[in-house]
């Protein structure tokens, strides 16, 4: 089992910041803001250190929840100051980008980090489409597209043209190009649509934040897809990422869990939750019927004390068969800083090294 540490950039709030999506840009303090970011590094070296096989940034918008808008400046960032850990961009937001500029980012990662980048491509969530004001029906058609032009520009070496129904080019040549083997690839999701996609390009599959068994559908259908394209994928060509709350014993791990905050962090306004619509999950081979969770509190996958937590990460291989799990570990009831580098340092010291042969 590999683990890798999600990074959101760990912006410290006020207690009197706006909790309602979008906040307020007035509301955001710039020194908090540096601060943040510049501990990214400090927080990256820190997991490297303790043995984490790599670091995760996604691209959220409009709020501090998880600060990185732009995940391939953060990955820029870290691509210096890191010496042996991977760097995931799980992902970028494919709908919402400009797929030629999200294959250039990736390929000038890839050469300023060789071997060391981690692609994976997104659908997104409901309240990113209202950021950059995309219909959401046509999300996962744009989606498809976007991603088939990425994979296109990595691989095509003569210039093309594309004409698709969401993006047209004239002329397609990107430099640098991205280096053939060496960029794992994933795409993100749960849908039909997702797994049957990296089945066809021999991709990996990312899943997130649901039930194991729920998971494991999704997954059963990606390795399902595998098959009948050909090919058996590995432990490594699955990530789940999660929610972990780790203590010295359960029932200091229990007594974190009792002090979430029960509030959505950052539930969507008025206005903007009358413009949303449900999510289109009538294609979601984990069978978990509901909207996208906008601005809500995530679920916890582990707590407990070190024996329990890594009895149900063997119980999360054995479901869904990742081999990457990708922690957010933290105490929810506090947000502490301090409180996390503690919980990462038993995670590194307690369950690490137990979890390598999961």
């Amino acid at each position: 089992m590999k683990i890798s540490y999600f990074e959101t950039g760990r912006y410290v709030p006020s207690p009197d910041l706006p909790r309602e999506w979008p906040v307020r840009s007035g509301a955001c303090d710039l020194d908090t803001v540096s601060v943040a970011l510049r501990g990214m590094e400090e927080r990256a070296r820190f997991v490297e250190a303790l043995g984490f096989d790599w670091v995760s940034l996604s691209e959220h918008h409009y709020s501090p929840r998880i600060l990185t808008p732009s995940p391939a400046v953060s990955a820029a960032w870290l691509a210096g100051r890191v010496d042996t850990i991977k760097i995931a961009l799980l992902g970028p937001i494919v709908p919402t980008s400009n797929p030629i500029r999200v294959a250039e980012e990736f390929a000038m990662l890839d050469a300023l980090a060789p071997g060391r980048i981690v692609a994976g491509l997104l659908r997104g969530t409901t309240n990113e489409y209202l950021s950059y004001d995309l219909n959401a029906a046509e999300a996962r058609a744009r989606t498809d597209e976007g991603m088939e032009l990425i994979l296109r520009a990595w691989t095509e070496p003569e210039p093309f043209g594309w004409q698709g129904r969401y993006f047209q080019y004239r002329t397609v040549s990107i430099w640098p190009r991205r280096r053939l083997p060496g960029l794992q690839s994933y795409v993100l999701g749960t849908s039909a649509e997702a797994g049957a996609f990296a089945a066809r390009h021999r991709m990996g599959l990312g899943v997130s934040y649901g039930s194991f068994e729920a998971m494991g559908r999704a997954t059963a259908y990606y390795r399902q897809q595998c098959a009948e394209h050909g090919w058996t994928p590995g432990p490594d060509d699955i990530i789940y990422r999660a929610n972990m709350i780790l203590g010295e014993t359960d029932d200091a791990a229990e007594a974190m869990l009792a002090r979430r905050d029960k509030r959505a962090p950052f539930p969507i306004g008025g206005a903007l939750r009358d413009a949303l619509i449900e999510a289109d999950v009538s294609r979601n081979v984990a069978g978990v019927r509901q909207p996208a969770n906008v601005g809500g509190v995530l679920p916890i996958s582990f707590c407990g004390g070190p024996d329990r937590v890594v009895e149900q990460i063997r119980q999360c291989r054995d479901a869904m068969g990742a081999g990457v799990l990708d922690i957010s570990l933290t105490d929810p009831g506090t947000g502490d800083l301090e409180a996390m580098m503690d919980a990462l340092t038993l995670f590194g010291r307690t369950v690490l090294p137990r979890v390598r042969d999961i």
